[in-house]
């Protein structure tokens, strides 16, 4: 990519970061003045959203050799139409996670689902639009499994903070997430040609946690005996999802070996 493509890059990178993180301070400070949150929640979001945000720049940055379509190999000048849907799901994540926070004391909810529905909107529509306008793009694969586990993440903190699921077991979710995340990112910012393959195990321990996550809401029924069958069924998934680690990092050894130069 030639130095005028790459400005060209980071600048549509920086605006539509920009916008969205401004869009979505100035949504929650409107909520925020009218339904009078507290001054530490609204401080808390407003350094947490500009974190967040600084942090999906510098992402953006070291990825930068990975903006090009799968298809033609040909580099982006800027960020196409998919690529700015996903992010704006993942830009979303901060306000989600205050709103969820803040619908525990204020009438906050009607705000919170509309939100919600938006980021599910945009999963649905990001990935038809880059394959019927041919710009399914690489970077675009990464942000868009980036986005399905900030969901896993987003309904983990929400359980928590509403108490339907264990801090041991919140930690050994996020904990997961986290190292996935990272092992992802050294992968590829090292040998710059890593994607984001499941591997068997790390499907079974996805797909346990989205089950977990479906139960666990029957808690707020207080069925007789069914809390102490849950807690068994909790114990089942961590155990699967710590052993996904081992999994998970076998397969990341596996493939920084077979990166190595021959």
């Amino acid at each position: 990519m030639d130095k005028s493509s790459q400005n060209t890059l980071h600048r549509s990178i920086v605006l539509t970061i920009s916008i969205y993180g401004t869009f979505e301070w100035i949504i929650f400070h409107v909520v925020a003045y009218f339904h009078q949150f507290s001054m530490l929640l609204y401080i808390s979001y407003v350094i947490i959203q500009v974190l967040f945000h600084g942090g999906i720049y510098i992402f953006l940055r070291l990825t930068k050799d990975f903006f090009y379509l799968v298809e033609t190999k040909d580099p982006l000048s800027s960020l196409n139409l998919a690529n700015k849907i996903t992010l704006l799901r993942i830009s979303m994540l901060p306000s989600l996670v205050f709103l969820i926070i803040a619908v525990k004391q204020y009438p906050v909810g009607t705000i919170l689902l509309s939100a919600i529905a938006l980021t599910f909107v945009t999963d649905l529509i990001d990935g038809r639009i880059s394959r019927a306008f041919h710009q399914v793009t690489f970077i675009g694969r990464i942000l868009d499994s980036v986005s399905d586990y900030s969901v896993l993440l987003v309904i983990a903190i929400t359980y928590f903070v509403y108490k339907l699921i264990p801090l041991w077991l919140f930690m050994i979710i996020l904990g997961r997430l986290l190292f996935q995340a990272f092992g992802m990112l050294v992968l590829l910012l090292k040998h710059k040609s890593v994607e984001p393959k499941p591997t068997i195990f790390g499907k079974v321990a996805v797909a346990s946690i989205m089950v977990l996550f479906a139960l666990e809401p029957l808690k707020l029924l207080t069925f007789h005996g069914f809390n102490t069958y849950l807690t068994y069924i909790e114990i089942f998934v961590c155990s699967i999802v710590f052993l996904s680690v081992f999994d998970k990092a076998w397969f990341f050894h596996k493939e920084r070996i077979s990166k190595r130069p021959q």
